[in-house]
Order: structure tokens, then C-alpha cells, then sequence
């Protein structure tokens, strides 16, 4: 078929006998219909030169308009959940944390003439004048007694408490020989955190509350705090104007460059985290706490579609991947596409030699064996499947017939030779029956490796 031809066609119906409206055609709004699509279903390229009938166009603009209404709907409420959230931390932080330094300087030296008035015994006019101005002192007093809170102060290497963080500053710096920037006197309620002032346990507090309030203009993701907002915008501006003064390679935010001196440009024995079971060094906090979950077998991240669990978010992200059909990753020198960034880059430099002396290439090892016969296997899954033909279990089940196989692939030859159903046809059916978390993943095979 022709380009002309498919052009005289509704891109959507491919209907060539209805009114054919052009994808430059706005609305009302000044919004045309090339954008709609574009914005409702961005998995698909959409030409300007494209044509839609009237029916699609209707449809197309009840999804426009759902779509926009969701997304106001959504900002209006966490807009009034951040409202809500941000009273609530006005008023812990009115009852909880000290007055200003200067305000308590002023409340104090109001106290020391106070204190002098009352221990005068002469009584001048002056004094009855005084006098009659007691009460109003009284209620200013009262006025600042139901404002103020006293607040504790307590140093970490002691235990010792003040009533101001000066001056538990002032004893940090004395008595245990430490610099101000090391003193933090403000303590979060809920966690061990401590912060140098209040506007920084004013943030982490707001991460307790986890109100995801800024949206990003790019994506539409939530985050918690305006910092937050503005560096995973600078991924999407990808302007990387961090530049390591050692290699010359550039970055988007100061974290990453920070990272990259930590990880490349400072020697593993100046790693400020080490394993306690394996004693391997880390020089990222993050890197520490994932591999000890590995350790642990702590695995707090879950995949909402098949229930499986991992230890690391970038595993279940890049488990997610494999829910999905989208291969958004294309080679530029043969057109093959791939859903994982590094698997794409593995073929450049496998394939085509570029690259080759930045990534890491897979060594070919046998090093999965099986325990009762002589074979081995490059991967894990592979020696799985095959242990299956020694226990005699059948996992995979047709969906038609019911009938069982050890392996996914003959689930595919058993559709395509008995039920007529080609594998290209029944991709997303076929996942959905028999992904590694349907049949194979209520199984336990690995209790056969031991």
C-alpha cells in the first residue's frame, strides 16, 4: 500500500469512506489534534500529515478531555493536602521548636527588668505609677507564656540539656572540642535525625508526611519538596553543566558529579561504608544499605503485577520492563531496539565494536550444574527448566486445553501447532498466562538446587 493511499485513510480506523479532518486542525482551545494524540498515546509516532474521521475525533477528544480533568483533579487535591500538611507542621514547629534567638534575648533582658521592679521597696509616685501598670504587664507576660514551649536541648555526646541551642553550641564547641557545623541541636521526634536549624528538620519533616506535592511540567511525577523538583528536572534539561575537573565528563546535578568522584577518582580504602559479614567496601551509603538487604534477604520491593519482590528498586524497574512491550532503546547502526539501555550497549560493542572499552562485556561460563547429570548452563533459569525434566514437574499449562509442559517455549509450539494461535498475535495473552510470576512463579524449583 502506498503512502498517498494510507494518507487518504483515518489514521486510527484506517476508514477511508468518512469525512477525513487534517491533525493540524485545532479546537476551541488553540490545541490541535496532533498534540491530543500525541499526549493520550505517546507510544506512537503521529505524522502531521496524518488525516482522522469524525467518529475517531470525538473519541479522541472525550479522551483528551478525561485526561485533562484527571491530571487537574490530581493537583487540586495534593494542592489541598499540602495545605492541610503544612498547618500541621506550622503548628508542631509553633509548639515545639524555641522562639528566635533574638526574641529570647529581648524576653530575657524584659525578665531581668522585671525581676529589678519587684525588688524594689521604695514606693515613689514613679513606683505607684508602676504599679498601675502591673496588670498589663501581667497579660503581656501570659501572652508569651502560651506562646513560648520550653524546649530541651540535648547533646549527643553527654546527654547534657539546655533550654536554647546557642547554647548547647557553645558547650559542643567547649567541652567536646567540636566545630559549629558539626553541632546539630535539632532532633526529628519520629527518627534519630538530627539537623544544624530548624528549616532543615522543617524539610525532613515533610518527608514524614510524604505529601508529594511538586509536580514535574516534564512527566508529571510527584516529589516531596521544591530541591527534589528542580534536580530531576535538570535530568530532563540535560544540560550537565557539572564537568569532573579529573576526567572532563559532565553531569546534570552536583549529587551525580559527587558520586562519580566517590566512585571512579578516590581509592576503595577511603570508602567510608564496609560490609560487616563480607567486610566489601562501599563509597555510597545507598550501595552499603542494598547490598546488606542482600545479606538479610530483605526484599522491600514489589512488583504490582505478579507479586515478585527484590532487593533493589532498579531491579524492580527493570523487572517492569519485562511487563512491557516497549523497546524504547534503538540501535544506530543496524535499527534493532531493546527495552534495557545496557543490553543495547552490550550489542554495540559486541556487534559493532563501539564502545568497547566502556562497558563490561558478559563472560561466557558454564557455571550453573546440575547435580544429577553431567550438564551445565549459562544462566540460572536455564538449569531450572532443566531440572524440571528430572523431577518430572510441569509447570506451564495451556490455557486452552490444560494440558502441561516443563517449558514456556513448548507452551508456544503446543498454541501455534494445535490451537492455531501464532505467537505474534497472542503476545500480550500469552505473557499475562505465562510469565515467570504466573504458572513457573507459584513454583518453587530452586529447593531442587540444594
Amino acid at each position: 500500500m502506498s503512502k498517498k493511499t494510507l494518507n487518504r485513510k483515518c489514521c486510527v480506523c484506517l476508514n477511508n469512506n468518512l469525512n477525513l479532518n487534517k491533525l493540524s486542525k485545532k479546537d476551541e482551545n488553540d490545541i490541535n489534534l496532533v498534540t491530543k494524540l500525541r499526549t493520550c498515546i505517546s507510544e506512537i509516532e503521529w505524522a502531521v500529515n496524518y488525516q482522522i474521521c469524525d467518529p475517531c475525533t470525538n473519541l479522541l477528544n472525550i479522551v483528551y478531555t478525561f485526561r485533562e480533568t484527571c491530571i487537574k483533579s490530581d493537583l487540586i487535591r495534593k494542592s489541598d493536602d499540602a495545605n492541610l500538611k503544612d498547618d500541621e507542621i506550622l503548628q508542631i514547629c509553633k509548639d515545639e521548636l524555641p522562639l528566635d534567638f533574638a526574641e529570647l534575648k529581648q524576653e530575657e533582658a524584659y525578665n531581668e527588668l522585671s525581676e529589678e521592679g519587684d525588688n524594689d521597696d521604695g514606693q515613689s509616685d514613679g513606683d505607684l505609677s508602676n504599679e498601675e501598670d502591673k496588670p498589663e504587664i501581667a497579660e503581656y507576660d501570659s501572652k508569651k507564656k502560651k506562646r513560648r514551649k520550653t524546649v530541651h536541648f540535648t547533646c549527643e555526646k553527654c546527654s547534657s540539656t539546655f533550654t536554647s541551642s546557642i547554647k548547647l553550641v557553645n558547650h559542643c564547641v567547649l567541652e567536646h572540642e567540636m566545630t559549629v557545623k558539626d553541632v546539630r541541636p535539632f532532633v526529628c521526634d519520629r527518627c534519630p535525625s538530627r539537623f544544624c536549624n530548624s528549616s532543615n528538620l522543617l524539610q525532613h519533616i515533610k518527608y514524614h508526611a510524604a505529601v508529594r506535592s511538586n509536580i514535574c511540567t516534564y512527566c508529571g511525577k510527584g516529589f516531596i519538596t521544591k530541591t527534589d523538583l528542580n534536580i530531576h528536572e535538570k535530568h530532563h534539561l540535560n544540560k550537565r553543566e557539572y564537568e569532573c575537573d579529573e576526567c572532563g565528563k559532565c553531569f546534570n546535578t552536583h549529587k551525580d558529579i559527587r558520586s562519580h568522584k566517590l566512585v571512579v577518582h578516590t581509592d576503595s580504602d577511603r570508602w567510608k561504608y564496609q560490609c560487616e559479614i563480607c567486610h566489601k567496601p562501599f563509597p555510597i551509603k545507598s550501595n552499603y544499605d542494598s547490598h546488606m538487604r542482600r545479606h538479610t534477604g530483605d526484599r522491600k520491593f514489589e512488583c504490582h503485577l505478579c507479586q515478585k519482590k527484590f532487593t533493589d528498586k532498579c531491579v524492580l524497574q527493570r523487572h517492569m520492563r519485562t511487563h512491557s512491550n516497549v523497546r524504547e532503546y534503538k540501535c544506530k547502526l543496524c535499527d534493532k531496539e531493546y527495552k534495557d539501555h545496557r543490553v543495547m550497549k552490550v550489542h554495540m560493542a559486541k556487534v559493532h565494536g563501539v564502545g568497547l572499552g566502556e562497558i563490561k562485556l558478559p563472560s561466557k561460563e558454564r557455571k550453573y550444574v546440575c547435580h544429577i547429570c553431567p550438564k551445565a548452563y549459562y544462566a540460572k533459569n536455564k538449569l531450572t527448566r532443566h531440572l524440571y525434566t528430572h523431577s518430572g514437574e510441569k509447570p506451564y499449562q495451556c490455557h486452552m486445553c490444560q494440558k502441561k509442559f516443563n517449558d514456556k517455549s513448548y507452551v508456544k509450539q503446543h498454541l501455534r501447532k494445535t490451537h492455531n494461535i501464532d505467537k505474534d498475535i497472542s503476545e500480550n495473552e500469552f505473557k499475562m498466562h505465562y510469565s515467570d510470576g504466573g504458572a513457573a512463579g507459584n513454583c518453587e524449583p530452586d529447593a531442587m538446587l540444594l
